[in-house]
């Protein structure tokens, strides 16, 4: 068993106590679907994101024989990420395009890294919570896109 499987599996056991048995792994990301992706977003994701990849291209919960995806499929996240971004996007465009979630929550908020403005990706995993979000130009984004933990490993973990 690798540890990125030990990590996802005890995870969803905390996060889903009465159905253990409803996790979904997704198939392997190729290196070129992750390159694509990365193409298409614009920033070089981090080393930990393309070895999850790698290994599970996303995971979830499988519910009445639909997936709701928790890490999104590579091929999901393009549009994932625009549709986050949608929500800051006229009052933070700087922030909004920085921002790449790949963790969908199921209420409108998400978790990803977000890169400065150089293209380097600062520490840890964000989450932006869409209820703290005010739709005012003035509002500090870190009050609305907010640094949970210091990597996937530990997001997963802890």
């Amino acid at each position: 068993m690798s540890e990125w499987h030990k990590c996802i599996v005890e995870f969803h056991k905390v996060d889903n106590p009465d159905d253990p048995d409803s996790l979904i792994l997704g198939s392997p990301a190729t290196a070129a679907s992750i390159a694509e992706f990365e193409k298409a977003i614009g920033y070089a994701m981090p080393d930990e994101f393309k070895q999850l990849y790698a290994e599970y291209d996303g995971f979830g919960t499988s519910r009445g024989g639909e997936t709701l995806w928790f890490f999104l499929p590579i091929s999901k996240l393009p549009e994932h990420t625009s549709d986050v971004r949608d929500w800051f996007q006229e009052t933070h465009p700087e922030i909004a395009k920085r921002f790449v979630p790949f963790v969908d929550w199921g209420n409108a908020d998400a978790s990803g890294y977000v890169f400065s403005e150089t293209g380097t990706l600062l520490p840890g995993i964000f989450i932006f919570e869409h209820e703290s979000y005010e739709f005012e130009k003035d509002q500090d984004w870190e009050e609305f896109l907010v640094p949970v933990d210091t990597s996937i490993r530990v997001f997963l973990t802890e």
